[in-house]
């Protein structure tokens, strides 16, 4: 399974890849045939790759709702990751979050990789909500999640808390229907 954007393609993270990532993430760039980014896998993904690779073998059912590498569709740099942060909580809600490599922002990659994993997601029975938090100070990822239709429902001290219900998704994808 791989979604693909515009310009990225978007690879969920198996156990297989987890496990090649944590011991030697080199293997991955030899893979897929891409130039070294020694800022990627950045330490938080690092921390975060055991421990999905745990619940992944435990349950399968986790798969798509954890990491997923972003790559962008020339093959030529991995542009960072995007992600779940576990299955859909009982009232249908996940929770995503995302990183760029540095020499890739500010063009607008984190805008279209959200987009696309919304996507993916609302396409799932089980997902009726999708939530993220981003730093009051991080203006940019503020803007990914409002140019992605995100609505800021409260802070937690310096933590902005927003959500976007899969109505908003359907309305937008009906909007763009009448458009054509």
């Amino acid at each position: 399974m791989e979604l693909k954007t515009g310009r990225l393609q978007l690879i969920p993270i198996t156990v297989d890849l987890a496990q090649m990532l944590m011991k030697n993430s080199l293997a991955f760039y030899y893979k897929y045939q891409l130039p070294w980014n020694k800022n990627w896998p950045h330490d938080g993904l690092k921390a975060l790759l055991p421990i999905y690779t745990e619940k992944l073998e435990e349950d399968q059912g986790q798969f798509g709702f954890g990491p997923w590498v972003m790559i962008d569709l020339d093959g030529e740099a991995v542009i960072g990751d995007i992600g779940f942060k576990g299955k859909p909580d009982e009232e249908g809600t996940v929770e995503i979050g995302y990183h760029v490599v540095a020499s890739e922002r500010n063009v607008g990659y984190a805008t279209e990789a959200v987009a696309g994993l919304c996507k993916w997601a609302f396409t799932q029975p089980e997902v009726k909500s999708v939530e993220a938090q981003c730093d009051k100070s991080n203006i940019a990822s503020q803007k990914v999640l409002i140019n992605n239709e995100f609505t800021h429902t409260g802070r937690h001290r310096e933590i902005f808390l927003f959500k976007k219900d899969k109505s908003v998704q359907k309305m937008e994808e009906d909007s763009f229907k009448k458009g054509l």
